[in-house]
């Protein structure tokens, strides 16, 4: 079935392929465009960092924050919800990703951060964000690429990193990402479309998940990474998944196997692995795995060549995993690119907020 190219044009008319296709050359032409853009210098004295986002937008912070906990010395906040939180005040940079720009949750702490003085950055296509850019006299990195939010993970993810390294927030080496598009090409042409399932780990992988609860477990740099998979497994899917971290998972879930009983039966675990994992984090993996084997649980450990840094590893696992949900999309017979319920989720809120 996945080797059927007649498949593509029945279940993805929206071209969701394409856009795992250009996930490299997203992150290239990015960072090309992020050489010309100017972040003001005053900047440069902010003491934290918050980047506000929602859904696919937000994936790119989750991915920034991970890498630079071992490399940055300003704290990195996460902020998926309404409002900010308590400590944003006019030393803080703010940096909000909404793809659309319509993101209700992000508009109004955007907002809330431009009338307490915080140094705002923006992430979007336009819309309602870049009106509040103009309002505050902020910066905003345009993004030309026209895709579901998701499937430009390649704009917001390399223009968050950007901006924190021009900022010195975070380093990178001066030839990272073009070895790290290098790097995703290579393993491209081994999970992509044209290469058959018998070659390709990506469709055999998705073939081994099918009918299950895919059970994503990861440490260090590529928790957040774990994350992704659980989120395009379930949009681009449409499957139940959920993602764990180590070592916290060996606090808690490993004794949550015993009930229900069928549940294991139901449950696929993908543990990601990582050259740069901590060496008591993998004795731990190494350990739980056997503790699947023992209650009879499928999983299966995942790795990729050699990457040459974390931020290399974390892109090659996000464009496995992207292809993986993909082809999972394709075994459930479903078009990986509409999102039904959050669309309908969408109109209820827009119907409160007019009454």
């Amino acid at each position: 079935m996945l080797d059927t190219e007649n498949i593509l044009k029945k279940l993805d008319p929206s071209g969701m392929m394409q856009s795992i296709n250009d996930l490299p050359d997203q992150v290239d032409n990015c960072w090309k465009q992020l050489q010309s853009y100017a972040v003001p210098t005053h900047y440069i004295k902010c003491n934290k960092v918050v980047i506000l986002g929602m859904g696919g937008s937000a994936i790119g912070g989750d991915l920034t924050a991970s890498l630079a906990l071992s490399s940055s010395k300003l704290p990195i906040h996460i902020h998926r919800d309404y409002n900010l939180p308590n400590f944003v005040d006019h030393e803080t940079l703010v940096i909000a990703v909404s793809y659309s720009g319509t993101t209700e949750e992000t508009l109004d702490g955007f907002n809330k951060a431009g009338e307490l003085g915080a140094k705002l950055i923006a992430i979007s296509t336009g819309g309602p964000i870049e009106s509040l850019c103009r309002k505050y006299r902020a910066p905003i990195f345009k993004i030309e690429y026209g895709a579901m939010p998701r499937a430009a993970l390649g704009y917001l993810f390399t223009s968050v990193i950007g901006v924190l390294n021009k900022l010195g927030i975070i380093s990178l080496g001066q030839q990272e990402i073009p070895e790290a598009v290098k790097a995703m090409k290579n393993l491209q042409k081994k999970i992509y479309f044209p290469t058959p399932t018998n070659q390709n780990q990506a469709k055999q992988l998705a073939q081994k998940i099918v009918n299950y609860i895919p059970v994503i477990m990861a440490s260090g740099t590529l928790s957040q990474v774990a994350r992704r998979w659980k989120n395009q497994f379930n949009e681009n899917a449409k499957q139940m998944s959920v993602f764990e971290s180590f070592p916290e998972l060996c606090h808690n879930v490993i004794v949550g196997l015993d009930y229900p009983k069928k549940l294991n039966d139901k449950i696929f675990i993908i543990s990601l692995e990582s050259e740069f994992d901590h060496p008591r984090n993998q004795l731990r993996r190494n350990i739980v795995h056997q503790i699947f084997r023992k209650k009879g649980i499928a999983h299966d450990l995942i790795k990729v060549n050699t990457p040459q840094s974390p931020l290399i590893e974390m892109l090659l696992m996000t464009l496995l995993g992207d292809y993986v949900s993909y082809y999972l999309s394709l075994l459930n017979n479903t078009d990986p690119t509409p999102v039904q319920a959050i669309n309908f989720l969408k109109e209820k809120l827009s119907e409160a907020k007019d009454k």
